[in-house]
């Protein structure tokens, strides 16, 4: 019944990442495209930032109350189903249609991160193996539309972007139900009562180990902004490889990602858990520092297929750390928590990396990320000898 529940599952965040593909770079380049500016793009682009930032947070804690992680999984459905269908018969309406895409972020963070922790509940055994998988399908599912969302919109229009979305998201709900009635021995035990409370957030801040993956977390998410924005930027404008090659460069990594996930998910059961994710702040400034470095389409090509190596490592170590540094009760909230650093570091971050850019040049940001990124790697290792989670 697991491995059913692991593969279904698998499928549900190849799905679920597929609509952000689909839809996270290619509405900005719709509202742009459509004359109504760079300033709204930006400013729809922070507000679905801030709404999913905020729901995974909320969802993970309600998925610990509730103790069924598929039932909160299938609210998230609903949602999308609800306002993918809305875009779509509206998309004439740019009102509802950009208030449609904001609130499908709400259903999406619900689907994400109650799946994420459905994984952790499973086995803790096999937590390595299984969440190589999950996070193996997130990464296929965001590399393949990317290889055709830009034509899609400019042959077809913004409604046939909502309608696959649509799509996508009904296949996701018809995917959780069928979890439903197969997930019944897998629930967590609450025992906070009936009473919403801010303490769980503030016990798991306690938690020294916790707070060190949290703090960490957020500034390797600052350095994946680094990459999925400036990067492009640098190799596009200050190389001179142009926007089509930047960008065909930057789907290099996702579908390097996939072995390489599958990969560390086994050597998690080899290797120290701590071990990796130390290592992928290091690489992760590594990655950095040779960006500042490169010159050309082939080093430019290289350095970023190595981000495969900086991710994967990344998120299967800190997906089998997170649910052993903290109960089982509070694992959906701090989930929620670390996998909304993305949304959080994409809030924070730009206004101060655009600054360092346009003050001191792409070069010395990335090198002055990276060195933050070294500290931080130093910092974990002495926080965690300190606390010494099991691993």
């Amino acid at each position: 019944m697991y491995f059913n529940i692991v593969n279904m599952v698998f499928i549900v965040n190849t799905l679920l990442m597929a609509i952000s593909s689909i839809t996270y770079p290619v509405i900005p380049l719709y509202i742009v495209g459509s004359g109504l500016g760079i300033v709204l793009a930006g400013i729809v682009t922070s507000i679905a930032s801030i709404a999913s930032f905020s729901s995974q947070i909320i969802w993970g804690y309600i998925s610990d109350r509730i103790g069924k992680r598929s039932r909160v999984m299938l609210y998230g459905c609903i949602i999308m189903v609800l306002f993918f269908s809305l875009a779509t018969i509206f998309s004439n309406n740019i009102l509802v249609l950009l208030s449609s895409y904001i609130l499908s972020s709400v259903g999406s963070a619900a689907v994400g991160v109650s799946s994420y922790a459905l994984i952790a509940d499973i086995s803790s055994r096999d937590l390595g193996k299984n969440m190589s998988i999950y996070w193996a399908g997130g990464s296929l599912g965001w590399a393949t539309p990317l290889l055709f969302a830009g034509w899609l919109l400019k042959t077809y229009g913004v409604m046939s972007i909502f309608l696959i979305s649509l799509l996508i998201s009904s296949m996701v709900l018809v995917l959780t139900i069928a979890i439903i009635f197969i997930d019944r021995d897998i629930a967590v035990k609450s025992n906070r009562g009936g009473r919403w409370s801010v303490k769980p957030i503030i016990n798991l801040m306690k938690n020294k180990a916790f707070l060190a993956l949290y703090i960490s977390s957020f500034m390797f998410m600052v350095g994946d902004v680094v990459k999925n924005i400036y990067i492009p930027q640098y190799h596009a404008y200050r190389v001179g490889l142009g926007e089509s090659l930047a960008t065909a460069i930057l789907s290099l990594a996702s579908w390097f990602e996939i072995p390489a996930i599958l990969l560390f998910g086994h050597l998690l059961s080899i290797v120290s858990g701590v071990s990796i994710y130390i290592a992928s702040l290091a690489s992760m400034a590594l990655y950095l520092y040779f960006n500042s470095v490169v010159g050309n389409f082939i080093t430019a090509s290289i350095v970023m297929a190595s981000y495969s190596i900086v991710w994967a490592s990344y998120i299967t170590s800190v997906s089998v750390l997170v649910p052993i540094t903290v109960d089982a009760e509070n694992r959906g909230l701090a989930l929620g928590l670390v996998n909304s650093n993305f949304a959080l570091a994409n809030i924070a971050s730009n206004i101060v990396i655009s600054y360092m850019v346009s003050s001191y040049g792409y070069n010395q940001t990335f090198i002055t990320v990276a060195t933050i990124m070294l500290a931080l790697a130093l910092f974990i290792a002495i926080a965690f000898k300190l606390s010494r989670p099991s691993s």
